[in-house]
């Protein structure tokens, strides 16, 4: 049996696009992760870490489950606006800036009301969906949105050609992805979803490494289209996770400052974590 398994098209999915060219993986796909895990359309899906856990807090009958981590590193989430936008700082957004997002759950919503609750903003920004970054984008220029949240290394090709403008970046305290699965998939096929997060952890490692550095980010600007600078700059601060292995007090970190933001209920990180 073939396990489907879910990933952002970015270049932090680079080292599993790599490996499936070789023939480490049989089916990985992309995009909607979360809604695709809940309906049971995929196995296993890679999330951000902050969506994952708001959507499996949010909808605990689908019997969701975190299982592991991918990415250990905080993710950058950058805030963009418009280039002549009259924002200075990112507590300028505090007085009625709209957020685009991709869409409702996704991390740039998620992200969007936490950084009002972390800079104690005094109300929830309100959101407009405007889909992919190039949606965001668009919107952004067009007035529909007055800012936005994606991470900083995709963003920089964005900045170089003035279409939009940085404003300052948010870090989370908690790793950047995770991998979610459906806990009856997971009861079903402990053993094997054991050995898919050792093979993940073990490509990761093999593309990171330094000796693979040059052939790292040629293969990176050409499957995804990202600038050689750009590609080695986010290299230098990224960090795999090479076991899978889940920190849970920063889950809980997780679970109380998205809880803190009115994004889920509370819950324990019990409710959360299962490893298989």
């Amino acid at each position: 049996m073939t396990i489907k398994i879910g990933c952002v098209p970015e270049h932090f999915s680079a080292p599993l696009f790599y490996a499936a060219e070789k023939g480490e993986f049989k089916e990985l796909d992309v995009e909607f992760m979360v809604a695709r895990l809940a309906s049971g359309e995929l196995d296993i899906a890679i999330c951000v870490t902050e969506g994952l856990v708001a959507g499996i807090g949010n909808n605990r009958d689908a019997g969701m489950a975190l299982i592991g981590t991918y990415v250990d590193s905080a993710l950058p989430w950058a805030i963009s606006v418009a280039a002549d936008a009259k924002y200075s700082t990112i507590d300028d957004l505090a007085f009625g800036a709209r957020f685009g997002v991709s869409r409702a759950g996704s991390g740039s919503d998620v992200m969007a009301k936490y950084t009002a609750s972390a800079y104690e903003w005094k109300h929830m920004p309100t959101t407009v969906v405007l889909g992919d970054v190039a949606g965001l984008v668009g919107g952004t220029q067009e007035g529909r949105a007055d800012a936005f949240m994606w991470e900083r290394t995709t963003m920089q090709r964005y900045y170089d050609s003035g279409a939009v403008r940085y404003l300052g970046t948010v870090r989370p305290p908690w790793p950047a992805f995770s991998l979610g699965a459906r806990a009856q998939f997971l009861s079903d096929n402990a053993e094997r979803v054991k050995s898919l997060l050792a093979t993940i952890g073990r490509v990761a490692r093999a593309f990171m490494a330094d000796a693979f550095a040059s052939q790292r980010t040629e293969y990176v600007c050409d499957t995804l289209g990202y600038a050689p600078d750009d590609v080695r700059q986010w290299a230098g601060y990224v960090r795999y996770s090479g076991a899978g292995d889940v920190d849970e007090s920063k889950i809980q970190a997780a679970i109380g400052a998205l809880v803190r933001a009115g994004v889920m209920e509370q819950c324990q990180v019990s409710d959360v974590v299962r490893r298989p």
